[in-house]
Formats: structure tokens, C-alpha cells, sequence
């Protein structure tokens, strides 16, 4: 048995390498730069609309507010890999990555415009009279291929369940608790097993009203952290600021004190990190937006938002906060470097600290993964089954779900990244592949919402003028 999960693992490997190898990568950016053109550059042209998107009220009423949408989906990208990914990709790119991540946020943020866009408009109802929607469906009504949409929902059902949803991030945390507190992970796994489970009982408005609240308290919590360590060494943020430029646009990016690693080196760690923790492309967070009241074009904005907000603020603070430490780069990986960093504000209990912050972001982040993996199953078994049939297969998902949450620390954690980097890969191919079949959609759904808004501001301005 011990052979068999050993081959499994090289074989996971070798697979995750190769999806996320530089044609991935190229398809990521191509399609950002696609969508750019066909949107007119409106992560640019509308970034002052994008960043108020997510506090303006819906105009539509029932379902999620926008905020609470946007604070679901940032729930799902705001994880384990946000912080350790970001300290894991300067160690072996350089500081030259920082540069690159916001690159590929500024061109991810019309991708997610995108495929939120066409979520929002190919949305329905279920039994239960609540909207769903998301890649599935817009592949299925869109496109006419139900083959692809259950190729994805598929694709999707085993990230929830072994990937970034649920296993990779529980055993991060539950092995960094371990650790530091010298308890065994199957405690800590076992308390999110209890806290998820009550978060996920109820409906989506309940599930929606958690991450209103538990995202931007954690949100706020880590960036006061990494505020703290920049400005106990403010002498290092333009030296910071000058080695990402450097290193992004030379030749001689560093990785780790592992030898010269040239731009193209720093160019792909930062590409792939900043693809990996955004999530823009792989259809995920398109599921919960489609549960919004608002107009397609809208949340559209606030999917860029979340993307925006995410890489260009989240993981760039990161990064500064590990650049201004004057942390050593020749740690063993992400999760030392990120102590070492914290550690100069707050000493020897920068673990403990760290340790239970990435409790908090896996108990916020894991759920919403619950929801997508649980969408997919009811759009896979809600059609031309019996209703008891249905709900047997979604009582199913969600004690597999549990029951791999809580012996996840017994699983080699190194693995379940690899294995979570190779699902995640594999969900965005059908969907980037949707996407873009579905251009012309989202240029005409942009197009029309933005010649409603500026006839209605002309309306306004007239009447304010008499």
C-alpha cells in the first residue's frame, strides 16, 4: 500500500508540473489579454467603479448582496495558500515575483469579470427556488455541451474534497498547530470538523452572513499584522520596493540564495502564484457569485474586485512584510520564512500567532469550497433523478467531505499541495475553454449595461439642470 501512494505521488507529480507548466501559464494570459482587449481595458478604464462595486446595494432583490458574495468568493481564495504560497514563490523566484503577480491580477481581473458575467446570466433556479449557476451552466445553455459541464462539476467535486477546498488547507493548519502547540492535528482537524459543520448546516444566506463578517475581520487581522512588520522597518520598504523592479526586469532574479535564476524564472513563479491564488479562470468563485441579486455586469465588477484585492493587496503585502523583515531567504520553505518574518514584531510567539491565524483562514475558507463541490453535485444528480436520489448523493458528498477533514493530518502534506495544484489546473481548461467560446457574450452584456448607464446619468443630469 505504502508503494502504491508512494507511486501515486511521482506520478501526481509529474502532472502537476506539466499542467502548470508554461502553456498553462501562456493560456491564463493569453486569455487576460483577450478579455482585456475585449472589454477595453475595464480593469483599467473602470477601477474606481470595480473597488465601490462590492458596498453598493443590488438592484435586484433576494439572494446574496453583493457584499456577501464578494466576501464568499474572497473566503475561498483568502486561504492556507495566500500566505505560505506567496512566501513559497520568493524563495524560489525572487523578490521579482511581487512584480509579476500584480501583472497577472491587473490581466486575471477582466477574466473574472468574464466568466462572472456569463455565471450571472445563465443563472437559474433549483427545487429549492434558490439561484444557482456558475461554469456548468453556462456551459450547458450556453455552449450546448453538458458532456464539459460535468467533465468540470466533476473536476470541481474532487478539489472540494482532496484539494485547496477542504484536505490541503486543514492539514496546513492542523501540521502548524502541531507544531507549535505539540497537541495532535487530529484536534484541530476535529475543531474545524465542528465549526465548518455548523457553518454549512443551513442555507445560503446563512453561509453568506458568515463570511460578511468572518472575512473582513480576518482580512483586517492580517494586514494589521503586515502593516506591523513594514513599519517596524520602514528603512527597508524602498530597498524592498527597488529589488522586485530589479529582479522582475533583469537577469539575474534570485531564488532562495539557491543560485541566479533569470527573469524568466521570477516571471513564472509570480504568473503561477498569482493565477493559483486569485483563482480568476478556474471557474470557482463564479458559483457564489451567480447566488447575488445583483446585474451581471456589476457583480461582473465585483468578481474583478476580488481579484484586485486579493493578489494586488493581500499577497503584495505579504511579500513586503517578508522583504521588510530582513527574514534570511534560506529557509526551508514558506511556512519558516513567514515565522522568521512575523517574528521580528512578534518574537517567539510569531508562531502561535501564525499558527492559529491560518485556523481562522481555513475555517473561513474551507466552507465556501463546501458550497461549490455541493452545486456541483445537485446540478450532476438534480437532473432526471428521483428527489431522494438527489439528496442521498449530496448527503453522501458532505460526510465524504468530514470525514476527510478530520484524518487529512494523517495525510503527507507535500502530496495534497501537489495534488491541489494539479486539480485546481485541470478545473480551468474546460472553463478558460467556455470562456472564451463565449466572448462575444460578455462584450454584448458589457456593452448593453454600459449604454443603460450613461442613458440613465444623461436622464439624471437633465433633470438636475431644470
Amino acid at each position: 500500500m505504502q508503494a502504491f501512494i508512494e507511486g501515486f505521488y511521482r506520478v501526481n507529480g509529474a502532472v502537476s508540473a506539466f499542467v502548470w507548466g508554461l502553456p498553462m501559464l501562456a493560456l491564463f494570459l493569453g486569455t487576460g489579454i483577450y478579455f482585456t482587449i475585449c472589454t477595453r481595458g475595464l480593469q483599467l478604464r473602470r477601477l474606481g467603479e470595480i473597488l465601490r462595486s462590492p458596498f453598493c446595494r443590488s438592484r435586484e432583490e433576494g439572494g446574496l448582496s453583493a457584499f456577501s458574495a464578494v466576501s464568499g468568493a474572497l473566503a475561498g481564495t483568502l486561504g492556507i495558500g495566500n500566505i505560505i504560497g506567496v512566501a513559497g514563490a520568493l524563495l524560489l523566484g525572487g523578490p521579482g515575483t511581487v512584480f509579476w503577480m500584480v501583472v497577472s491580477a491587473l490581466l486575471c481581473m477582466a477574466v473574472k469579470f468574464a466568466e462572472t458575467v456569463l455565471a450571472m446570466r445563465y443563472r437559474t433556479k433549483n427545487e429549492s427556488g434558490e439561484t444557482v449557476g456558475g461554469p456548468m451552466y453556462y456551459m450547458q445553455a450556453g455552449l450546448g455541451l453538458p458532456g464539459m459541464a460535468a467533465v468540470f462539476c466533476l473536476l470541481c467535486i474532487a478539489s472540494a474534497l482532496f484539494g485547496t477546498g477542504n484536505v490541503t488547507q486543514i492539514a496546513t493548519a492542523a501540521d502548524a498547530v502541531e507544531s507549535v502547540f505539540r497537541i495532535d492535528g487530529l484536534w484541530a482537524s476535529a475543531a474545524c470538523v465542528l465549526l465548518i459543520a455548523g457553518m454549512t448546516g443551513g442555507s445560503i444566506k446563512r453561509l453568506g452572513r458568515a463570511f460578511s463578517l468572518l472575512t473582513p475581520l480576518m482580512s483586517l487581522a492580517f494586514m494589521a499584522a503586515a502593516f506591523a512588520v513594514i513599519l517596524k522597518n520602514p528603512a527597508r520598504l524602498g530597498p524592498a520596493f527597488f529589488s522586485i523592479l530589479r529582479n522582475a526586469c533583469s537577469f539575474r532574479a534570485a531564488a532562495g540564495g539557491a543560485g541566479a535564476y533569470t527573469m524568466l524564472t521570477a516571471m513564472k513563479y509570480g504568473i503561477a502564484r498569482g493565477v493559483f491564488s486569485n483563482e480568476a479562470g478556474m471557474g470557482s468563485s463564479p458559483i457564489i457569485h451567480a447566488a447575488s441579486g445583483n446585474t451581471p455586469v456589476r457583480q461582473g465588477m465585483c468578481g474583478a474586485f476580488e481579484v484586485f484585492f486579493d493578489t494586488a493587496v493581500m499577497a503584495v503585502l505579504t511579500a513586503l512584510a517578508i522583504l521588510c523583515s530582513g527574514a534570511s531567504m534560506d529557509a526551508k520553505n514558506g511556512m519558516e520564512l513567514i515565522v522568521a518574518a512575523f517574528s521580528c514584531v512578534f518574537g517567539r510567539y510569531s508562531g502561535a500567532a501564525l499558527s492559529l491565524m491560518l485556523m481562522v483562514f481555513a475555517v473561513s475558507s474551507v466552507p465556501c469550497w463546501y458550497f461549490y463541490g455541493e452545486r456541483c453535485v445537485e446540478y450532476l444528480t438534480g437532473r432526471g433523478r428521483a428527489h431522494t436520489d438527489a439528496r442521498a448523493f449530496r448527503r453522501a458528498y458532505r460526510s465524504a467531505f468530514f470525514l476527510l477533514m478530520f484524518f487529512c493530518p494523517r495525510m503527507r502534506l507535500e502530496g495534497l499541495w501537489q495534488l491541489a495544484d494539479t486539480l485546481n489546473g485541470l478545473m480551468a481548461v474546460p472553463n478558460l475553454i467556455a470562456v472564451c467560446m463565449l466572448s462575444r457574450e460578455v462584450a454584448g452584456e458589457a456593452e448593453e449595461y454600459w449604454e443603460k448607464e450613461g442613458s440613465r446619468k444623461r436622464r439624471l443630469k437633465i433633470v438636475s439642470t431644470r
